[in-house]
C-alpha cells in the first residue's frame, strides 16, 4: 500500500503533464530527429524506466527465491532426519520395554 501512494502521485503528475502539453515539440537524440508531444515522450519514459525497475526488482528476487528453495530443502532433509531418529528411538525403546527386569526373556 506504501509503495502505491508512492507511485500514484508521479503517474498522476505524469497523466497531467501529458495532457496539458498536446503540441507537438521537435525532438533529438544525437542525429536522429522526430516530432511528439513532449507529455507522450515523459509517458513513455515512464513506462520504460518501470519495465526496467520491475526487471531490476525480478532479477533481485532471483537470489532469494534460489535461497529460499536451498533452505526448503534443507528443512526437508532435517525433517527426514527427525523422523528417522524418532523411529530409532522407538525401537530401541520398544526392545527395552519388552525385556523384562530380570534380564530373563519370556
Amino acid at each position: 500500500m506504501l509503495r502505491l501512494l508512492i507511485v500514484l502521485p508521479f503517474i498522476l503528475a505524469l497523466v497531467i503533464f501529458a495532457v496539458t502539453n498536446p503540441d507537438p515539440q521537435q525532438m533529438w537524440f544525437v542525429s536522429y530527429g522526430w516530432k511528439t508531444p513532449a507529455g507522450i515522450l515523459a509517458l513513455a519514459t515512464g513506462a520504460i524506466f518501470f519495465v526496467l525497475g520491475a526487471f531490476a526488482l525480478w532479477l533481485g528476487e532471483l537470489r532469494q527465491r534460489r535461497r529460499a528453495r536451498r533452505a526448503e530443502a534443507q528443512v526437508r532433509q532435517l525433517q527426514a532426519q527427525v523422523v528417522d531418529l524418532h523411529n530409532r528411538l522407538n525401537a530401541q525403546t520398544a526392545t527395552v520395554t519388552t525385556t523384562p527386569v530380570g534380564g530373563q526373556p519370556l
